[in-house]
């Protein structure tokens, strides 16, 4: 275990050294915005053998601070609402950081990652029970395709892992979302 840790951790520094000491290589946003509020969506259906389809739709809302250049810090609410009216909405409370990389004028390719805690009904083995939490991890890359000064079309893959208190209601998702930035 201690040796696959070295290894991750040489990677990361890898990683680091690499993206951070090309030149050129820090993101930057339209006119020296510092703020970024955006939203995006995307939808999973789900049918385990016999029973009826399930359909959520993932909503996060996150408002992201400028730290230095690209990088970011982006507290997140992140919705799961189902479209049946007998389940009630998830909420999980994401603290993400992301890098925004200085692409075309017109398109910013972007990484994030993070962690965070939330509750109530999600697919498979959270569905329906309001006073179980969970934590999650997330990781995802994506593309900014800047509409003029103060606007982008955000079009993101994110990877979620979730594991209950109990720690044996592990899950994860893999889904695509469409949304929007707007920078300020």
């Amino acid at each position: 275990m201690e040796e696959k840790m070295k290894k991750i951790l040489g990677i990361s520094f890898a990683i680091f050294f690499v993206t951070f000491s090309v030149r050129g290589a820090f993101g930057q946003l339209p006119n020296n915005k510092r703020f970024e509020f955006s939203t995006s969506a995307s939808m999973l259906n789900y049918k385990y053998q016999d029973e009826d389809t399930h359909t959520w739709i993932n909503v996060p809302l996150r408002i992201g601070f400028f730290v230095y250049k690209g990088l970011e810090i982006e507290p997140e609410l992140f919705l799961t609402m189902p479209t049946e009216e007998t389940e009630y909405t998830g909420i999980l409370f994401l603290g993400n950081v992301s890098y925004n990389f200085k692409g075309s004028k017109k398109f910013v390719p972007f990484i994030l990652g993070g962690a965070g805690i939330g509750n109530g009904p999600q697919a498979f083995s959270f569905a329906n029970d309001l006073d179980r939490r969970f934590t999650a991890i997330n990781f995802g890359a994506g593309i900014k395709w800047l509409a003029g000064d103060s606007a982008a079309i955000r079009i993101e893959y994110r990877f979620i892992k979730y594991s209950d208190e109990y720690g044996y209601s592990d899950r994860t998702d893999n889904n695509i979302y469409i949304g929007v930035s707007i920078f300020f």
